[in-house]
């Protein structure tokens, strides 16, 4: 192996280990050497913090509560209210389906517009229309439990935090999008729909937060 190629084996991991390094001694004892290596670094977009090794971590457990009203006036709470009732052990850490995570994804930001939320709320709208009864429009609530720091866990506190109930968004399974997807839905799955689901044609003016 020839010196030149030689020196780049040899500076390559050194040059790693001081971008690793460098930035994260203590400037008592290194003076400005610290912060001047973490400045130069950026520029190249390397920005080396302890987050990355211990990200943000779940701090509650959130699930969301449905509620249906159809065209005649009655409600009922749907599927997705189970966890709600019996979802505060475990269950969450180990089964997580393809539907759980949609769930937990559904959950997220709920001060604005989540695009996961939104299709799966119509994907419920096509859940209940199977059933034959469509709803005409789905509520949706996301109720949130805080975990309790571990020092209280000791001394004798729940690990979770009271229930904290929160109105999320409004979703119409008379919207077009919903109602394209419920035909479609019909056209390939007929055998899954026990009697034509009647959808209203009107829809409701009001629009939710997550269209």
């Amino acid at each position: 192996m020839s010196l030149p190629l030689r020196l780049l084996h040899a500076l390559v991991p050194t040059a790693l280990a001081v971008a690793i390094v460098a930035p994260v001694l203590p400037p008592a004892y290194f003076g400005p050497i610290p912060g001047a290596v973490a400045k130069a670094l950026l520029q190249i977009s390397i920005k080396q913090t302890w987050g990355m090794y211990a990200p943000d971590p779940q701090r509650a457990q959130t699930y969301m509560e449905l509620e249906a009203l159809y065209d005649d006036g009655t409600t009922a709470m749907l599927a997705e209210t189970a966890d709600v009732e019996h979802g505060w052990g475990t269950t969450w850490a180990w089964r997580k389906t393809r539907m759980d995570i949609w769930k937990f994804y559904a959950n997220f930001h709920p001060e604005r517009r989540n695009d996961h939320r939104t299709w799966y709320l119509r994907s419920v709208c096509v859940r209940e229309a199977r059933t034959g009864h469509v709803p005409r429009k789905i509520t949706m609530h996301h109720v949130k439990r805080r975990f309790t720091p571990p020092a209280k866990v000791a001394a004798g506190a729940p690990g979770l935090g009271a229930p904290d109930r929160r109105l999320i968004t409004v979703a119409y399974c008379n919207t077009s999008p919903a109602r394209e997807m419920i035909e479609a839905d019909r056209r390939l799955h007929p055998e899954l729909y026990p009697a034509n689901p009647e959808v209203s044609e009107d829809v409701n003016p009001e629009v939710s937060p997550d269209g």
